[in-house]
């Protein structure tokens, strides 16, 4: 069986994603995550399709391990964030990875979908 494709976009329409449906997101208590009120939903690169207008894309930089956060300049909605491969502290490799905002998915249930709660103010 195929996982279902779905469609997301921003409020004004100029980013769209294409992605399979989460089967978990995480709602992370960071402060960037929480600031920007994200749900996110994990993807390894190359899985996501990604289709964006450049002139209305800002990207963010914020932490130690580089991870990019991108928004919408028209619409300011909390897109996409990517994050580099990287190996943690006690030596376990972590992918590389794009985490889509699931708040954005078109038709998805997210009552549905179990979620994953991190305490990214405190244990990162």
């Amino acid at each position: 069986m195929t996982a279902k494709a779905l469609q997301g976009r921003c409020h004004c329409g100029a980013h769209r994603f294409t992605a399979t449906a989460p089967e978990i997101v995480t709602d992370c208590t960071c402060t960037t995550c929480t600031k920007r009120g994200t749900l996110a939903a994990y993807y390894a690169p190359g899985t996501v399709q990604l289709d964006l207008t450049s002139n209305a894309l800002t990207p963010y930089e914020w932490g130690d391990r580089m991870m990019t956060f991108f928004h919408c300049a028209t619409c300011g909605c909390a897109l996409y964030a990517e994050a580099p491969a990287w190996t943690t502290e006690t030596g376990e490799a972590r992918p590389a990875r794009i985490a889509l905002n699931a708040r954005l998915f078109e038709g998805l249930d997210l009552t549905a979908v179990p979620v994953r709660h991190v305490d990214g103010r405190n244990d990162w």
